[in-house]
């Protein structure tokens, strides 16, 4: 079945939808077929290119524990008050700020933020810099649009659904699915050394744990045409946020061509 037919007013069964929703990212997410992650992923890319990306790609990740506290408030706003739930959420907050900082958690790792830092001073920008840009919001405006179109649906969601399906079943999912190429593309063409690229090792597997959550809650509670159309297109709004990102990186890095 098609994500059109749930356009007009087919409600599909849970599993069935959430199927449609994995379509949508492998077939449409930037980070799987914009040109330029295939160039990155390639190596193909002069290292100026990559600095430009990451200072860009710092401004969203930046974001992150934020927007995962947004859901663990959202989450309550729609009436989901199964503390089994909640605590999910929890554990993406703990990941995302540093699991090496709370008892008892998976792996002895510092937080996304920290390990982002420490790519960034790999390939030659100071953390200061990065901090520094995230304090002025000194980024290319397609990016400040992100940041604004991913603060939107963190604050004014009006759904926990229609969150979860913007960020963890789009983001988090294509984290998934690209943390390896990643990993391999900094270690194998740019020289860059497994310590220093563990944010993308480390984002694939929290993100495997992160994503499932969001497809989760769809299975469950998108049992309507109305919901299943309201999270179809949250998702599509976070595939077009990427596309929108990404189109001004390219074209950024295009510069350097001239």
């Amino acid at each position: 079945m098609s994500a059109q037919a749930v356009l007009n007013g087919k409600t599909l069964g849970p599993k069935e939808f959430t199927d449609v929703l994995v379509n949508e990212v492998k077939n449409g997410h930037a980070r799987l077929h914009h040109p330029f992650y295939l160039d990155l992923y390639d190596g193909k890319l002069p290292l100026e290119a990559v600095r430009i990306w990451a200072k860009e790609a710092w401004g969203i990740f930046a974001y992150n524990v934020a927007i995962n506290t947004a859901k663990l408030v959202r989450c309550q706003l729609s009436g989901i008050h199964d503390p089994e739930i909640h605590k999910k959420f929890v554990d993406i907050i703990h990941s995302e700020v540093g699991y090496t900082y709370f008892e008892g958690s998976p792996r002895p790792v510092l937080g996304h933020r920290a390990l982002f830092l420490r790519f960034g001073e790999s390939i030659g920008i100071p953390g200061k810099e990065l901090e520094r840009c995230e304090a002025e919001e000194d980024f290319l405006p397609t990016t400040v649009l992100a940041r604004i179109g991913w603060l939107d649906i963190a604050l004014r969601s009006n759904h926990i659904l229609e969150q979860v399906a913007s960020t963890n079943c789009c983001n988090e999912f294509s984290n998934q699915l690209t943390g390896g190429k990643f990993f391999r593309a900094f270690r194998d063409h740019y020289g860059l050394k497994p310590h220093d690229i563990e944010f993308f090792a480390e984002h694939g597997e929290a993100d495997t744990e992160h994503s499932n959550i969001g497809y989760d809650l769809v299975e469950e509670f998108a049992t309507t045409n109305e919901l299943q159309v309201r999270v179809l297109k949250a998702l599509r709004k976070g595939l077009s946020i990427w596309w929108a990102l990404t189109d001004g990186v390219a074209r950024e890095c295009a510069k350097l061509k001239k």
